[in-house]
């Protein structure tokens, strides 16, 4: 079984503890990267490169886990490519 490198694009609910949940973002997914991206208006987007094992659904629970973190509003993957 291989490995796969997974893009999120994570949109917080709001800006005022941003940094806060980037460190809880970073803590509970374990990215290889992650990075911040401009949106609009002062609103920032968290960027993560995530690399984990080619399995069925692998993406989709990664997805589901990023969305319950308190204070997500949106999960998007962006890409997801073998590595």
């Amino acid at each position: 079984m291989g490995k796969v490198a997974v893009e999120m694009k994570i949109l917080p609910e709001n800006m005022d503890n941003f940094e806060a949940l980037k460190k809880k973002i970073f803590d509970t997914l374990a990215p290889s990267k992650i990075s911040e991206e401009p949106i609009a208006f002062g609103l920032k987007a968290i960027t993560l490169l995530i690399i984990i094992d080619d399995a069925p659904g692998g993406s989709d629970s990664l997805e589901e886990k990023a969305s319950k973190i308190q204070g997500v509003s949106q999960v998007e993957i962006t890409s997801v490519d073998r590595l």
